[in-house]
């Protein structure tokens, strides 16, 4: 039904009908809330605003006014002219916090969801098919496991770095997390020695196959394996990405927060990116959003005895037989033993130890010893 302009929907028009030939006597008043599936009281009504209106009783009255709450354009066109330019690279939840943070501009997430998906602003993520798997409960004890893996990816949308962090499985907090040129052995140990020294020692490593966290042809002879056994720690190989799904899924908001937040302070270094990374993205942001509270409030770091010095054990092994002349080669350079010692070594084992600053020391039989370069003589040339 439609008269000078208005429109009336089905339901209308039925209770227009209805309440009408109430009015005229062809219907009960009981019949007539029976038929709307409403209370007699309302049929009353509403036959006092058709006497009244006419057809215009059954409108409600609020057709056609703005709604008390609706926001007005002005603040609708700012913010997403801020996707467009600054934000356009955020989640919607994560742009609707920084254009409340940094604008002063504040919706409900409902309507912001809503702007955007009609500006076409929305940005998509990546989903797979899920397979169903059973889901582990954490852990009751902080500290008595931390799943460890690395994360290579453009984070400066330039180079590619790697992100080596570990994540306690009991509460969700990320002891230390760092940016790395890549996911090797000495990486892997800085990581392992920043948290030994600001939470102690874990009971139990949780991490994937990678050969330098001694998973796969490594796992006999791996560098950081070998070193977390002198430590007492345990690395368990997890046996699929989705066995370590806590760390995994750190990976997606890492990348889906920290790329667009620095880019926004032009953070292009790995030193300042590292630098907001542990004092502004995992205290301000991770740790009182994502962390929880273990079952038990006892913990199972273990405390570091002062008899064990973190550098000589997180650390490259590599041993070298000494030759019948007492000398020896290490990085494609000879050496000759300096040592006190009158009797001879050869074939004894020589350590060396490459540390994570890239320098290395010669040892044996656990004590330091001095090499001398061999300056090898000039050939002719031919």
């Amino acid at each position: 039904m439609e008269a000078e302009g208005i429109y009336m929907s089905k339901k209308g028009q039925l209770a227009y009908e209805t309440v009408t030939e109430f009015l005229h006597g062809k219907l009960t008043r009981v019949e007539a809330a029976e038929l709307l599936s409403v209370r007699e009281r309302t049929i009353s009504r509403i036959a006092r605003r058709i006497e009244a209106k006419g057809f215009m009783g059954v409108i409600n009255g609020n057709r056609e006014r703005p709604p008390a709450n609706k926001k007005s354009e002005e603040l609708k066109r700012a913010m997403m002219r801020f996707m467009r330019d600054r934000y356009f690279d955020f989640n919607m939840k994560h742009a609707l916090e920084m254009l409340k943070s940094e604008q002063g501009l504040e919706v409900k997430y409902d309507t912001f969801r809503r702007w955007c998906h009609e500006e076409k602003l929305v940005k998509r993520c990546k989903r797979r098919k899920a397979v169903a798997r059973s889901r582990r409960a954490r852990m009751p004890y902080e500290g008595l496991l931390l799943q460890m893996d690395g994360s290579p990816h453009r984070y400066n949308g330039v180079d590619e770095w790697c992100l080596i962090a570990a994540i306690d499985d009991a509460t969700s907090d990320i002891p230390h997390a760092e940016f790395f040129l890549s996911e090797d052995t000495l990486s892997c140990m800085t990581v392992l020695q920043r948290i030994i020294e600001r939470k102690g020692i874990p009971h139990a490593i949780y991490t994937d196959g990678a050969g330098c966290l001694g998973g796969g042809k490594r796992a006999h002879f791996g560098q950081f394996k070998r070193a977390c056994g002198e430590l007492g720690i345990r690395v368990i190989i997890a046996s699929s990405p989705e066995a370590k799904g806590r760390i995994e899924r750190t990976w997606d908001t890492f990348q889906d927060r920290i790329i667009p937040e620095m880019r926004l302070r032009n953070i292009h270094r790995m030193p300042a990116a590292n630098a907001y990374l542990q004092e502004q993205f995992l205290p301000n942001y991770w740790k009182p959003r994502n962390t929880v509270i273990a079952k038990s409030p006892e913990k199972r770091y273990q405390a570091l005895s002062p008899e064990i010095n973190l550098r000589e054990v997180l650390c490259l092994k590599n041993t070298r037989m000494v030759k019948r002349n007492h000398t020896l080669s290490w990085e494609n350079q000879r050496y000759r033993l300096d040592s006190p010692v009158k009797y001879s070594i050869y074939k004894q084992q020589i350590e060396f130890r490459t540390y994570q600053d890239l320098t290395w020391q010669a040892f044996y039989a656990g004590k330091p010893i001095a090499l001398i370069a061999i300056e090898e003589p000039l050939k002719l040339s031919a």
